[in-house]
């Protein structure tokens, strides 16, 4: 398999940050090109009679503003490795969704991507958005985990 074009989702954390330079590696070896994509998530949770003094526009722009930032940083990775990048960036609830939509639109070959698995759950769990995209992908994805959130093996070597 030939890769042209990779897609490089990004929520911002350091594991993302690693998935971006997993990918600039990969992309150095085939076409050269890096798709930065962040989903911004505007966060609407708040007291039912604070409605009247929220700003949901500010918040709409807060989350806009945090994903341009988190696909330049991915942009500046692939620009460093001398890769030719793009960045993209869509406002949604769903980004799972949205990331195997937009690497489908840019004709990307390949989806990489870190996953935090919830704190709280099985460690052999992958994040809910990591799921959705490796579920629903037609597109092969690359899924980076933590070294530290990952399950020991459960393999013996009898001693």
């Amino acid at each position: 398999m030939f890769i042209e074009k990779i897609l490089v989702a990004t929520d911002g954390s350091d594991l993302a940050v690693r998935a971006a330079q997993v990918a600039a590696l990969l992309a150095g070896t085939g076409g050269r090109r890096i798709v930065a994509f962040s989903v911004a998530q505007p966060r609407f949770s708040l007291p039912a009679d604070a409605i009247g003094s929220f700003d949901a526009g500010a918040e709409v722009r807060r989350a806009l503003d945090a994903a341009r930032a988190h696909a330049g940083t991915v942009a500046r990775i692939a620009q460093d490795a001398g890769l030719a990048c793009d960045t993209r960036t869509r406002i949604s609830t769903t980004p799972g969704l949205e990331i195997v939509r937009a690497a489908r639109e840019q004709g990307c070959d390949l989806i990489v991507m870190g996953a935090h698995g919830p704190a709280d759950a099985n460690p052999l769990f992958t994040g809910s958005v990591a799921q959705h995209v490796l579920a629903w992908s037609t597109i092969p994805v690359l899924v980076l985990r933590d070294p530290g959130e990952a399950a020991k093996p459960e393999y013996s070597d009898g001693s």
